[in-house]
């Protein structure tokens, strides 16, 4: 048998380096996340190898996640460090087993180097006849050999060493060193390490027991499909022909109709050119007729032309005769100047009106004006408003003269008026710059205005988050200290910690008052004032804190309480201690006055009018100290309706404002440019003079033409007139005959034109006509040709027949296109149907003539034998492989429970004997018994004749697992479905079946069976006398009591086997005495180290407690104190049993280890 004696772990976790001795019953415990479970899974390393077959942390919650490369860095997932080792490092794991036939030690281990890019670079050897001791990994104090280092160090020391790099290799290899165990050592290894409690014995079975198998339905399935190919196949090939008949009938319509609109075209051609034919004739004749009317037109076109010379000349001469008359030459000298005197005079009259009219517009300007605004107001005044009434009055005298303009008026007269004009423009700039100053002046109001309704809607807005409206300084040193003081010392303002007695609300004002800035004086903790004075002083000129009070309560203590009865401090109230104090010192001997004359008994005192006294001096408080308050709760609320006010009065301020502005820029654009505007008035004044000197003049021009005596230039203008009439219409005449001389030219032209193309059209149409042959076959010339004698022998012109013969051939068209249409469809759906590359439009129809000659040759029958045969194939292999194989599964699963159930039988558990019952599935009995029939494969065809139940129950599971979903092949083709389990009890007072109370038993009742089953499965498994004998167990027996656990313990001896089993501290006390080594896990931050404690320390630490225990009990309860709640408090609350048993054996352990480490 081989033992396992020894486990080294290097760099594995928060394992550093540590050794651990396994006993034949080995224990390791320790508190929750010591690192009991990174032991057990190291070994699933050193065992198996495989990272894809290890379950690291198995006993945890299934959403556990650890990794290899986790444990060999040893992650902490902190903030400040993620591994314990994170640089290049060499890890490994080592276990020593003893052979005690051969007498010889050997050992097995992994040694793997991580590299900083997570690289692991790792390798599993096995070293014959050695120990543990005798290895040496390290080359010096904290260095481990490497991998290559390691290689070469152990073939050195032992030659024989074998190392493997695969995993098959290695767990073979394995397998072999430890007594030829069989492969299956694996997985009931690890259902042994990931054993949970389980409520269902047919899961216990699957997970534990019986391994899925997979059998194997590709050759069945392949065959089966084979003759559902050949049936598609013999019905597609009918399919098939079926639509291509219906495609060749389809296309011999369409032929039929492509055939007659072609023998159509043959008569159509032929018409379009009987057509043209006639045409030409037509337009020949009506040339003709053009060209006999040109020539008439160009007769009577010469006679027009001789006319038309005559009456110019006679025109000339009658003109030149009427030009060169003097009294003509004078008339029209005349003529231009009045047209330029009136002009002139238009002119003017246009300016002169202009000019009232501005006089008239600047008028009612200024009488606007002089109304808009009071006098000596800050617009304007009274010397401003006489200037303005000047001014008008000089505007009234301009405008009256414009309108009397035969009025006397001296030259002097006007000068004088005009240089009033131009003084008053001046004026008028003048004003308009102080309107303009006056703009500015209300601009800046408004802003101010508007800075101070943006202030006052934050401070309420403010005020409104009970925030009371500091100095910023005050602000910035409060947050300064609150910040470096934090967790020391509040920091408060003084008013904000105070309020004012109800009864003593008539003494705010003076109160209020009379501290002023005091008011908003910072106050902290009497011990953090020397420290707050400090900040204050280092950050005063960077932060700007000038100004602010910082008193010193630790010396302003000594004032708590010491205030005279009758002073302004009675008035107030405060929780806070260094507040009251700052209250006593400021108003405790400032006295309550009741008028003006009562101030004179106190040495300081103040009256509700805020009347204040002191130093023999009366002095009134200025009513801005006090006006706001800021004393107590209630002072937001006073302050927001004082603020409240001053907005709606800013407000109101600020609308006025705005109205006053918008006057002002109207009155500033307005009086703009007046200067320039007055200089044009001025100027203006000899507009009326000029109007009326110009108007006689013009008459006096007007009196001369109309004296002069015209009577022969008339007469010889008359003549003039006439024959240049005369000429106009000959011209006209000319033009007429001359555009239809080019008319008939261009008709003429264009339509023989059109009798070239239409003549070239005619040659086309007939070898149109003549070319049909060549387009279409020999067999329909004949039909053609029918046709077109047909259409010779009808009435009507040749154009009525074109239309009748165009209109039945696009019918044809049109049905021949739908025939070629479906045609098309029939070909599309076979290319789709059948994966074919057909011609979809093509008028022939070879192409799928073919298939349909090539599928009308098909050997039918020969298809229907194949069908016989792949069935035939597909049958012979379900009952000669499936069925036989599961079968076989079958017979097997009864066997290994055989096995089962003879271990079991020799090892009962306490009184009680355990066999499992394995019975045909009640659900698939009927499948069973077929399954289980030896003559099934004797039967005939599955698709004859169906005769019995037995052949309609095979005949259903063939059809499930050859066209069944995968869950119904899945759940057919596991032979464990088949049986039913469960676990029969034999105690003293009778027999029964697990299943029947496993819901009624406790949980460790019902987790023995499964325990005692596993255990049955390793001695199964380690049948020989040299093989391994270990069972690894993690969190084990957690449901079990005492009796169970010690009789678990002791039948895992009786068995011959080697136990290692993590287990939790609750379970020590019941555990240990069963065991022969127990290890402790202790867990220092990120590192882990072992204690071993023998079984004799173990056994004197519980016998000594059991002496202890009746001790107590003989002490009463009188005995228990005050330390031992503490203690058991303390155990509890670290999750860790209070057994004072157990806590004696930790307690020892800890401390020889701490005496080892400090050695």
């Amino acid at each position: 048998m081989k033992w396992m004696k020894r486990l080294r772990l290097v760099n594995w976790h928060y394992f550093q380096d540590e050794s651990l001795e396994f006993g034949r019953q080995t224990l390791i415990s320790g508190r929750n996340s010591a690192g009991k479970s990174t032991i057990i899974d190291a070994l699933q390393v050193l065992f198996i190898a495989d990272q894809r077959q290890i379950r690291f942390n198995p006993a945890a919650h299934e959403e556990a996640k650890r990794s290899l490369l986790n444990y060999l860095r040893g992650k902490i997932g902190s903030d400040e460090k993620s591994f314990v080792r994170e640089r290049d490092f060499t890890s490994y794991i080592l276990g020593e087993f003893y052979d005690d036939k051969a007498r010889k030690s050997f050992a097995i281990g992994a040694v793997m180097d991580v590299y900083s890019d997570n690289k692991i670079d790792d390798e599993f050897f096995i070293i014959p006849d050695l120990e543990l001791a005798e290895l040496e990994i390290q080359k010096g104090k904290r260095t481990y050999r490497n991998k290559e280092e390691f290689h070469r160090y152990a073939l050195g020391i032992r030659p024989k060493t074998q190392f493997f790099r695969g995993r098959q290799e290695y767990q073979k290899a394995f397998l072999n060193r430890m007594g030829q165990l069989e492969r299956r050592f694996y997985r009931t290894f690890l259902r042994a390490l990931s054993f949970k409690p389980i409520q269902d014995i047919r899961e216990f079975v699957y997970q534990y027991i019986l391994d899925e198998r997979e059998l194997q339905l590709n050759i069945m399935k392949e065959n089966f499909e084979l003759h559902e190919r050949y049936q598609r196949e013999l019905k597609d090939l009918e399919e098939r022909k079926t639509v291509l008949e219906k495609i060749s009938r389809q296309h011999e319509q369409a032929i039929k109709y492509r055939d007659i609109a072609a023998t159509q075209e043959y008569v159509i051609r032929g018409l379009k050119h009987l057509e043209l034919t006639e045409k030409r004739e037509d337009l020949e004749q009506d040339i003709e007729s053009s060209q006999n009317e040109l020539k008439s037109v160009k007769e009577r076109a010469a006679l027009t032309e001789e006319q038309h010379r005559e009456a110019r000349e006679r025109a000339l001469e009658y003109y030149r005769q009427w030009s060169t008359h003097q009294l003509q030459k004078e008339k029209e000298s005349l003529e231009a100047q009045i047209e330029d005197m009136q002009k002139t005079l238009a002119d003017q009259k246009r300016r002169l009106e202009i000019w009232v009219a501005k006089v008239k517009g600047e008028i009612r300007l200024l009488e606007g004006l002089a109304t808009a605004f009071a006098v000596d107001g800050e617009v304007w005044r009274q010397e401003d408003r006489r200037k303005l009434e000047n001014v008008l009055g000089a505007l009234r005298t301009a405008l009256d003269l414009a309108g009397r303009p035969n009025l006397e008026w001296a030259q002097e007269d006007q000068d004088v008026l005009g240089e009033e004009i131009r003084q008053s423009g001046l004026f008028l700039a003048a004003l308009q710059m102080g309107f303009l100053q006056t703009q500015t002046r209300l601009e800046d109001r408004i802003r101010e205005q508007e800075a101070q309704q943006e202030r006052l809607n934050q401070e309420i807005r403010g005020l409104e988050q009970k925030k009371r409206p500091y100095r910023e300084e005050v602000l910035r040193l409060k947050a300064l200290l609150e910040e470096r003081l934090a967790g020391r010392s509040p920091v408060w303002i003084f008013c904000e910690e105070m309020e004012v007695l109800d009864e003593a609300e008539a003494w705010r004002n003076a109160i209020e008052g009379y501290l002023h800035t005091q008011r908003f004086d910072l106050l902290v903790k009497p011990q953090a004032f020397s420290e707050a004075l400090r900040i204050y002083e280092q950050e005063k000129w960077i932060h700007r804190l000038q100004g602010v009070g910082l008193v010193d309560t630790e010396k302003e203590e000594r004032y708590l309480g010491k205030r005279e009865s009758g002073s302004l401090a009675a008035l107030l109230q405060t929780d806070n201690p260094i507040i009251q104090a700052r209250i006593d010192h400021l108003l405790g001997r400032v006295m309550q006055a009741a008028d003006e004359q009562d101030l004179r008994r106190h040495h300081t005192a103040v009256t509700r009018t805020c009347m204040s006294y002191t130093n023999l001096v009366a002095r009134q408080i200025q009513k801005e100290r006090y006006e706001i308050p800021y004393i107590g709760s209630q002072a937001i609320v006073r302050q927001l309706e004082i603020k409240r006010r001053e907005l709606r009065t800013v407000q109101d301020n600020l609308r006025q404002l705005q109205a006053e502005l918008i006057i002002m820029k109207e009155w500033v654009s307005s009086l703009a440019d007046r200067k320039t505007l007055y200089e044009g008035l001025a100027q203006g004044l000899e507009l009326p003079k000029m109007v009326e000197q110009q108007e006689y003049e013009l008459l006096e021009v007007q009196i001369k033409l109309e004296e002069l005596d015209l009577s022969e230039v008339e007469r010889l203008k008359q003549e003039y007139e006439e024959w240049h009439r005369r000429e106009g219409q000959l011209v006209e005449a000319m033009k007429e005959l001359s555009g239809k001389i080019t008319g008939l030219d261009l008709e003429i032209g264009r339509k023989q034109t059109d009798l070239y193309l239409l003549t070239r059209r005619e040659q086309e149409a007939q070898e149109l006509w003549d070319g049909w042959k060549a387009e279409y076959a020999p067999e329909l010339w004949e039909k053609a040709a029918e046709r077109w004698q047909e259409a010779q022998r009808q009435t009507q012109p040749a154009s009525t027949k074109l239309v009748n013969w165009e209109g039945s051939q696009k019918g044809n068209v049109t049905r021949k296109l739908q025939e070629f249409g479906r045609l098309r469809d029939l070909r599309q759906d076979y290319n789709i149907r059948y994966t074919y590359n057909g011609s979809l439009d093509g008028e022939d129809n070879a192409s799928y003539q073919s298939l349909l000659d090539e599928v009308a040759g098909v050997d039918i029958p020969d298809y229907q034998v194949k069908l016989a045969e792949a069935l035939k194939q597909s049958e012979e292999e379900f009952k000669s492989d499936f069925v036989a194989k599961l079968r076989e599964a079958i017979e097997m699963a009864r066997h290994e429970f055989s096995q089962l159930n003879l271990a079991l039988k020799n090892f009962p558990f306490h009184q009680d004997k355990y066999h499992f019952e394995v019975r045909p599935s009640s659900h698939y009995k009927r499948f069973y018994d077929v399954i289980m029939d030896p003559d099934i494969v004797n039967r005939g065809s599955l698709f004859d004749s169906l005769a019995d139940d037995k052949a309609d129950t095979l005949h259903e599971l063939f059809e499930r697992l050859v066209r069944g979903e995968a869950g119904d092949q899945e759940e057919f083709t596991d032979y464990r479905r088949y049986l039913d389990f469960d676990i029969a009890v034999t105690t003293e007072t009778g027999r029964y079946y697990f299943s029947q109370v496993l819901k009624e038993k406790s949980g460790g009742e019902t987790q023995t069976p499964f325990y005692i089953a596993v255990l049955a499965s390793f001695y199964y498994l380690y049948n020989s006398g040299k093989t391994l004998r270990l069972v690894v167990f993690d969190e084990a027996f957690n449901k079990m009591d005492e009796e169970r656990i010690q009789t678990s313990l002791r039948l895992i001896k009786k068995m011959g086997l080697q136990l290692i089993a993590a287990v939790p501290d609750e379970k020590m006390q019941h555990m240990a005495p069963e065991v022969s080594t127990t290890l402790i896990v202790h867990r220092d931050g990120h590192h882990c180290f072992i204690d071993m404690i023998s079984r004799e320390e173990m056994l004197d630490s519980l016998n000594g407690d059991e002496e202890n225990a009746q001790d107590s009990q003989d002490d009463g309860v009188e005995g228990k104190g005050a330390d031992t709640e503490t203690d058991a408090g303390q155990e509890a609350e670290s999750g860790v049993s209070a057994d004072p048993a157990w806590m004696q054996i930790r307690m020892q352990a800890q401390m020889q280890n701490q005496i080892q480490r400090q050695t």
